[in-house]
């Protein structure tokens, strides 16, 4: 193959970084851009900023270890479209130096320049895809047989295309790809962007770019020469979504219940994703919703330019878009039926991979949530351990652990099966007036340390109760194999939930455009009705990579769960919830969110 001079290039996350030196620079004076040797190119990396409200194009810088960078890989295609493009070669971006500070859609930018390996086809074009902060995501190989692999697959020079790197899917703790440890380095790719503006306009017509394309005319002999003539500009963007659950200003008392905000913590998150944003064969770009009131109706583009005829796109396909698989052991991290391991703190922030669906797939067992741990403090605790209990959800009877003993002991002194054993008039009680109360039994339950749903273990009738007995002996059906069934109904009877210290959890779906671009209109509907529901409500709820959810809690209205709650395969709409919630999406896109619980 022929060599392309060196160009000189942006990183859009903005990186400056010095040319690679595996190859020595071509000699000589000057000429312009070269058809053969090897030359610079300069190139400007863009990192993003993320948005930050409910609406598009509101962005927010986040934090430093949110957009540092150590490394970088620029891969090039070539080819007569995108689309076709082939892999010729791999560079490490080495040598990086200060970023300069942009602001709007841009954090910060990194100017570097970089030799490249001309194609022998000088009329293809060329196209650059650049990976940042590569976390073992992306490597080079140990051989020459083991050459360049991206999430642990082989790229072969005039064989693997665009398509296939589009398609290659990780499953990935999501630390891999947002390392908050010591100064931080999250993974980032090419941010797919649009022809033309969405908002107040219709952006159908344009369309999607993803791998930046190369001006061979600014291909040059020498390094000072690329530097002043930029190839390209890369924007990137990280892999991974950001969410933060604050308090409401008056969240303590808004609700009508006393209330502290303990944590919260991530739940149904995705666990595997692609390495490049999916938008191929997307249909949605001229959406808006029919009851959506705004000007800027057109919610799937931005308006605000990255660059000359370049905008952000708000949406992606995920690899559990359609539904399939969705079921599959380990498809969602969950913490259902328990206690969340760990809690953030109300004001931190965490970290998820996208997760975004159809309109049919927009369900609750395939949504991402938070679920928000609240200590309540409610008439009938323990006055010492703020324990309570519930049974069959009757919220507005608390009962302390002596008061849950007696409501159990009343439900096995009027069990059928017990009341025949006293009364039964060879083993029954000796004198029915003198009777058997609730001093005469002990109860025990299952063992839970954290709080949640317990059972009956065992209720049993004293020892020095016995005498009451004909014979001074238990009946028989009290004991063993017959006190085990009595038991086994009244579980079935009574769910009892357990609120340990008073802590009580709330699940809150996360919504992506949410009800400012995508309001629920349908009523009493129990399902996404009518032609229009994917103009009307796709992307409603959702996580995107590169996007900020914060979501305010402003108040909460009923006791919640005393664990993580189950999903059902219901629609995410209509929704109800004892918390009220404000959902902002911040550049990171930022959105927010309010919840009342």
């Amino acid at each position: 193959m022929k060599k392309f001079q060196l160009f000189a290039f942006a990183l859009a996350a903005g990186l400056m970084m010095g040319c690679s030196d595996d190859n020595s620079l071509v000699e000589g004076p000057s000429t312009g851009s070269s058809t053969t040797g090897k030359g610079y190119i300069s190139l400007a990396i863009n990192l993003p900023t993320q948005p930050s409200s409910r609406a598009n194009d509101n962005f927010d810088d986040g934090t430093t270890e949110e957009y540092n960078v150590k490394d970088a890989t620029l891969f090039v295609f070539e080819g007569t479209s995108e689309d076709d493009a082939v892999f010729t070669g791999a560079y490490d971006l080495e040598g990086i130096g200060n970023p300069s500070n942009v602001g709007g859609n841009i954090t910060t930018t990194y100017q570097l320049t970089q030799k490249i390996t001309r194609p022998e086809n000088e009329n293809a074009n060329v196209y650059a895809l650049v990976t940042v902060n590569d976390n073992n995501i992306v490597d080079a190989g140990t051989s020459a047989a083991e050459g360049w692999q991206i999430n642990k697959t082989g790229i072969t020079a005039g064989t693997t295309t665009v398509a296939n790197v589009k398609d290659m899917i990780a499953t990935v703790d999501v630390a891999q790809l947002a390392n908050t440890a010591d100064k931080g380095y999250f993974f980032m790719t090419n941010a797919p962007l649009y022809t033309t503006p969405g908002g107040a306009n219709d952006p159908t017509g344009g369309s999607v770019v993803t791998l930046t394309e190369i001006d061979p005319n600014n291909i040059f002999t020498t390094e000072e020469e690329a530097k002043a003539n930029p190839a390209a500009s890369v924007y990137v963007e990280r892999a991974v979504a950001k969410v933060s659950v604050v308090a409401g200003e008056n969240l303590a008392t808004a609700g009508g219940l006393a209330t502290e905000i303990a944590g919260w913590a991530l739940d149904m998150t995705n666990t595997k994703t692609y390495i490049v944003r999916n938008v191929d064969g997307a249909n949605w770009w001229g959406y808006a919703s029919t009851s959506n009131p705004t000007a800027d109706r057109y919610r799937f583009v931005g308006s605000n330019p990255v660059a000359t005829n370049l905008y952000r796109t708000y949406w992606g396909i995920d690899p559990n878009y359609d539904g399939n698989g969705y079921t599959l052991p380990g498809e969602f991290n969950n913490a259902i039926g328990g206690i969340p391991a760990t809690l953030k703190a109300a004001g931190a922030a965490d970290y998820c991979l996208e997760n975004t669906f159809n309109v049919a797939n927009q369900n609750q067992n395939q949504t991402t949530r938070v679920i928000v741990a609240a200590d309540l403090t409610v008439t009938g605790q323990d006055a010492d351990s703020k324990d309570f209990y519930v049974i069959n959800n009757l919220k507005d009877n608390i009962l302390n652990k002596a008061g849950l003993d007696k409501a159990v002991k009343a439900a096995y002194l009027q069990n059928a099966t017990v009341v025949a054993a006293l009364q039964d008039p060879t083993s029954g009680l000796d004198d029915p007036n003198t009777g058997l109360g609730e001093a005469d039994l002990t109860v025990t339950y299952s063992s839970t340390v954290e709080g949640g749903y317990i059972d009956v273990a065992e209720v049993t009738i004293i020892d020095a109760s016995a005498s009451k007995f004909k014979g001074d002996a238990v009946p028989e059906k009290l004991t063993a194999a017959g006190n085990d069934d009595i038991i086994a109904e009244i579980n079935a009877d009574n769910s009892i939930a357990y609120y340990k210290g008073g802590r009580s959890y709330y699940p809150v779906m996360v919504k992506h455009f949410g009800d400012d671009s995508t309001p629920w209109t349908a009523g009493g509907e129990t399902s996404y009705p009518g032609p229009n529901a994917d103009q009307n409500w796709l992307g409603r709820w959702g996580v995107l990579r590169n996007n900020w959810y914060e979501i305010s809690v402003n108040s909460i209205t009923e006791i919640g769960y005393p664990e993580v709650p189950e999903v059902y395969g219901t629609p995410d709409d209509p929704v109800e919830s004892w918390i009220s919630v404000e959902i902002n999406v911040l550049s990171w896109a930022k959105r927010t969110q309010s919840a009342d619980l």
